[in-house]
């Protein structure tokens, strides 16, 4: 259910321009449709006012001022996970949190979460605004949360590198979940009754924000993409951070080559030029994607290779919802795991490293040093010939 992002809020940087995102994300209008419509309707106004205050004054309201675009994002997704457990908890709708459900929920993210002191830290904060916001719009009286939860981070000394991570048979998983959920059966497919056709027509909906009753055969076409496949499949091969799938572009692929090549002044460290191999199932769902991509007003005039359905790069927060969702579907086990996008980077990583040789990982994970690859090794002596073929 939950998703641990423990990237850091930018609450210092003054916003240039609001967060104008879904004010209600996917996973919670699933869980919507177990209330009446009328409360699903009630949730997305709350929601709205919510982000509108955290934008406009949240920050400061003496002063109007609000919080910068990745501190409103940050803080919507993670109040968003928020209210599915409460729901799940209650087994009830509300918009209301209580200062003891609060706590509760504190620890439960500290129970399942190796780094406490991070990740929980930054719904304790998420979870403050969101009583602010009750103070100030609602005029409720609340007085000051303090839970009683020790966040104190045992696992302190623990590095980057040992942050959990997926591993290949998970990697494969979590590609075929792509694959199942990024593709729609044909409108007309003889196998589907009228009831399967009605909640389809509800999923391309929301996922093209077309209205349901304009939903026909030429929507279910459109309602297929590669997008996702490709994206994951490229972040199973090297590994890309959040800021390589917002920066990535059209030239960076080389897929006669199997390469991905970034350019010195476009890697993330600005340190080198990077090549990396790409397996034979990334280069074929990229020239699928790109294929589809070429015929998309969306990208017309940019050479951003993934954008989202707003046309916006993607970050960590949209990223985790994504593999969340994936993983979900795959029924990958997280309990005892802290995963989040990064997950994808520490086992490709890992596995590099293990498997392939140091040289050879530290050149496909883009590492600027060769100690930090050396962080990815247990020691083990193994080395294998196999090529990028093998590793998921």
């Amino acid at each position: 259910m939950f998703t641990y992002d423990d990237q850091p809020d930018d609450e210092d940087h003054d916003p240039t321009e609001d967060f104008e995102g879904p004010p209600v994300a996917g996973p919670t209008q699933d869980e919507l449709e177990h209330f009446a419509p009328f409360l699903a309707e009630d949730y997305k106004d709350f929601k709205v006012d919510f982000i509108d205050y955290l934008n406009d004054v949240g920050k400061e309201p003496d002063a109007n001022k609000g919080y910068s675009r990745q501190t409103v994002k940050g803080t919507h997704y993670r109040i968003e996970q928020v209210f599915r457990w409460l729901w799940d908890e209650e087994k009830e709708y509300t918009s209301d949190l209580t200062p003891e459900q609060a706590t509760e929920l504190v620890r439960f993210v500290h129970n399942r979460t190796p780094h406490p002191d991070s990740v929980a830290y930054h719904y304790v904060k998420s979870i403050r605004r969101l009583f602010d916001y009750y103070r100030d719009r609602r005029r409720e009286h609340i007085e000051e949360w303090e839970h009683d939860v020790d966040l104190t981070n045992t696992n302190s000394a623990k590095s980057n590198h040992q942050k959990d991570r997926l591993h290949p048979t998970e990697f494969r998983d979590i590609y075929q979940a792509a694959l199942e959920h990024s593709s729609v059966k044909s409108y007309n497919n003889k196998t589907m009754g009228p009831e399967e056709r009605e909640q389809l027509k509800i999923f391309v909906s929301r996922r093209l924000g077309v209205p349901k009753d304009e939903i026909g055969p030429e929507e279910f076409k459109k309602a297929s993409s590669w997008k996702i496949p490709s994206l994951i499949a490229v972040t199973c091969d090297t590994g890309l951070r959040p800021i390589e799938v917002k920066r990535a572009k059209v030239d960076w692929f080389n897929l006669d080559r199997q390469k991905m090549i970034i350019p010195k002044d476009q890697s993330s460290k600005n340190s080198e030029r990077w090549r990396c191999a790409l397996q034979n199932r990334a280069v074929s769902a990229l020239r699928k994607w790109l294929d589809e991509r070429s015929s998309m007003e969306k990208y017309q005039g940019t050479d951003a290779l993934w954008l989202t359905k707003y046309g916006e790069g993607y970050d960590s927060h949209s990223l985790n919802p994504i593999l969340q969702d994936l993983m979900e579907k795959a029924e990958i086990d997280q309990r005892g795991r802290d995963l989040s996008w990064y997950s994808i980077r520490h086992g490709v990583a890992t596995v590099w490293a293990e498997d392939k040789g140091i040289y050879k990982a530290k050149n496909q994970m883009r590492h600027k040093s060769i100690e930090t690859t050396l962080r990815y090794t247990r020691n083990s002596g193994d080395t294998l010939t196999k090529e990028v073929n093998s590793i998921w």
